[in-house]
């Protein structure tokens, strides 16, 4: 029989035949390369050719492509695939367009590596990953989709409040569920809401008199805007951040070194000030990420930013620990990805695979901590580059003397897409902190729009605020998550016009009335019929009492301060010290942050210890002395209630008020148990003769003066 071939056609014939065999032979000699098959030659192809029609929405022929199992069962014909029996595969028939009326795709046959490497792939078992989160779910899920603005809806019910898009936005889920808004907060009601919210504090009550009078149809706008110039503002908020970077003034458990950071202040100062000068969120994330590769003079004001990455956890000085920690606050606090699960195999729910951790690892090791002779400003703990880049390689099992491949430092697939690229600039850092600050990332303006919800309206839009990935609920609102999303991004990043833009709405300004018809409906209010009623937390109950009884100490940043021992502190309690191995009981009684890790939001419980802090802390007894030393006698009763409630008594508590104070006046007080001091005592009458206190507290014990025993 004639050979009619050409040179050319037996020669590419030649080639994939021994391509075939030599992936054949590779993925069925090592599980390892089965899977690194599927992986960078059968995934991509089912997920960018097959799976927009067989795909899990669309399963053309009642055929899917997006799990093994799928692909055995087949459609309509018979299986897809036979695992090890190439020939009998439908799939295999399909891509090669041997068959006029079985050609996938139909209107261009794939390469012929890509369909040697199909034919591979199905001879050594057709392996697919288990308990892995493959392209396909991340291709639709809707974190991981770009941020697009959504239509501004149409409300046609003219009864609804609309005060701006946000309503328009929550009015229509309202209509869906046959639902309204509650009726707008009082004046008072109101600026309260606004004032701890923003500040953590009461209004005064002349600031609530001038609001309650000011009838203006600005009025609550030119509220907000003097509430947000605030510097008490950024000390608010960036408490919030505080908790999402694990800030804390020592390392914890260390070997050979001060368990203190001297300069941690350096760093919480520098977050209140970038809030309150409202730096662009891209460049606040930017600067905390790498400041230290930013031109001067931008660099040099910025260096205490880095605390972000350094001010965690030294885990007993394991490197890898410390890497992890790290890794874990970059993408749970800027992306809400969980990447510290890759860590010892690929994530188990999300398209993030152990590369891609390693790939961060080798950026984040490739930068040291500059030694104290190094340091020549106060600083928080900064970072420099490495003179040669670290080159990581995957630890199997996470064991670091266990080497898989080598990989290079780059972004995550599952953002940066096919086309990424590596990390060419030295380690690499910069280059992170930009792609995870660019406006086409679609995860970082979702998750801090999803975070400043969560605080304005004590639940957030999507329920898990540090986990966007294939296990998080879809949001509450999806299309308003989106369009703040993306107006933040066009509104240059402006935290501040996020929060004006959700304090303008009809829906921050209702009352937290709930109506019996909405909680039978909707639950847990998460389509917002009625303002949520929040707890205070650690740090607005104590600078509230501090606020309340006249002793509010309100000067900004420094060194930090121990609030709980005597003499107590009146700074705000952002400025009180935190040791993250001695955490104090106060602090945890009341739901405090644990330092230890990021912390996307506080647990609120209700314990005993709360009450009994309240009612025997020599704090509170100080301070309600210092509060009833603000006003005396009945007729100043009024002005108590306008400091403590912020609005006048009613008469039946004046008389409550009045009653309370005729008994307190006609009862003895009690004479104190114990008191420590030196005197004489008379043995034979058993009495005492003369008695002297000792005057002096030092923390710990009673002594006759400051310099005395």
């Amino acid at each position: 029989m004639p050979n009619d071939q050409s040179p050319v056609c037996r020669y590419c014939l030649a080639v994939g035949l021994l391509l075939t065999l030599g992936l054949r032979t590779a993925a069925a000699a090592d599980p390892t390369a089965a899977v690194e098959l599927f992986e960078s030659k059968i995934r991509p192809v089912l997920v960018d050719v097959c799976f927009k029609c067989h795909g899990g929405d669309k399963d053309s022929g009642s055929l899917r492509v997006d799990s093994r199992e799928a692909l055995v069962k087949g459609g309509d014909t018979a299986p897809a695939i036979v695992p090890n029996k190439p020939g009998e595969s439908l799939l295999l028939k399909a891509i090669r367009h041997t068959d006029d009326d079985l050609k996938m795709p139909p209107d261009k046959r794939l390469p012929d590596e890509t369909i040697a490497a199909f034919e591979a792939w199905i001879t050594a078992g057709a392996s697919w990953p288990e308990g892995r989160a493959g392209g396909f779910q991340a291709k639709r899920h809707w974190a991981f989709q770009p941020v697009i603005r959504s239509a501004v809806p149409e409300i046609k019910n003219q009864k609804s409040k609309i005060e701006n898009p946000i309503d328009a936005f929550i009015q229509q889920k309202l209509d869906e569920a046959k639902l309204t808004l509650s009726p707008p907060a009082d004046r008072r009601t109101l600026i309260r809401r606004s004032s701890f919210d923003l500040h953590g504090l009461p209004p005064k009550w002349d600031e609530i008199i001038e609001f309650e009078s000011d009838q203006s149809p600005d009025a609550v706008e030119r509220l907000i805007d003097r509430l947000l110039a605030s510097p008490r503002y950024g000390e608010r908020w960036g408490r919030y951040w505080l908790d999402l970077s694990r800030y804390a003034d020592t390392k914890g458990y260390v070997f050979t070194e001060d368990r203190n950071y001297p300069f941690a202040y350096t760093y919480r100062d520098w977050v209140v000030r970038a809030l309150n000068e409202d730096v662009p969120y891209d460049q606040f994330l930017i600067r905390q990420l790498a400041a230290d590769l930013l031109p001067e003079p931008e660099r040099a004001a910025n260096l205490p930013a880095l605390g972000f990455l350094t001010l965690g956890r030294r885990f007993l000085n394991n490197i890898n620990d410390i890497i992890d920690d790290r890794i874990d606050v970059v993408c749970r606090g800027t992306m809400a990805l969980t990447v510290g699960c890759a860590r010892c195999h690929d994530h188990k729910y999300d398209p993030i695979p152990a590369a891609d951790y390693y790939s961060l690892y080798g950026i984040l090791r490739s930068s040291r901590e500059p030694k104290p002779d190094e340091a020549k400003t106060l600083m928080a703990m900064t970072l420099t580059e490495e003179a040669k880049p670290f080159d990581p390689y995957i630890f199997l099992r996470g064991q670091q003397g266990n080497h898989g491949p080598q990989v290079p430092r780059q972004f995550l697939a599952v953002v940066a897409g096919p086309d990424r690229k590596p990390f060419a600039n030295r380690s690499g850092r910069l280059e992170l902190a930009q792609a995870i600050a660019s406006p086409t990332n679609p995860l970082t303006a979702r998750v801090i729009v999803n975070r400043v919800w969560m605080h304005h309206f004590g639940a957030p839009l999507v329920k898990t605020p540090s986990d966007f990935g294939l296990r998080a609920d879809p949001p509450s609102h999806p299309e308003l998550l989106d369009w703040l999303a993306a107006e933040l991004i066009a509104h240059g990043w402006s935290l501040k016009w996020l929060h004006r833009e959700i304090m303008l709405s009809a829906a921050y300004r209702q009352t937290s009335d709930v109506d019996g018809r909405a909680s039978a409906v909707d639950t847990d209010n998460r389509l917002l019929s009625h303002m949520n009623r929040q707890r205070m937390d650690w740090e607005s109950l104590r600078d509230s009492l501090l606020f309340t009884s006249g002793r509010l100490d309100r000067s900004l940043g420094g060194p930090a301060t121990d609030i709980l021992k005597p003499p107590f502190s009146d700074r705000r309690t952002i400025y009180g010290f935190i040791d993250r191995q001695n955490l104090p009981l106060t602090f945890r009684n009341f739901d405090f942050a644990s330092p230890d890790t990021h912390t996307p939001s506080r647990f609120v419980t209700s314990v005993p210890q709360q009450t009994l802090f309240l009612r025997n802390s020599p704090f509170l007894v100080e301070l309600s002395r210092a509060f009833a030393a603000r006003a005396s006698g009945t007729r100043h009763i009024a002005e108590l209630f306008r400091l403590t409630y912020g609005r006048e008594p009613s008469a039946d508590e004046i008389k409550l008020a009045e009653q309370f104070l005729a008994d307190a006046e006609r009862e003895t007080p009690p004479a104190p148990i114990w008191q420590f001091g030196y005197g004489e005592y008379d043995s034979e009458a058993k009495t005492l003769k003369s008695f002297t206190s000792l005057p002096h507290w030092n923390g710990k014990q009673w002594q006759g003066g400051p310099n005395l025993p």
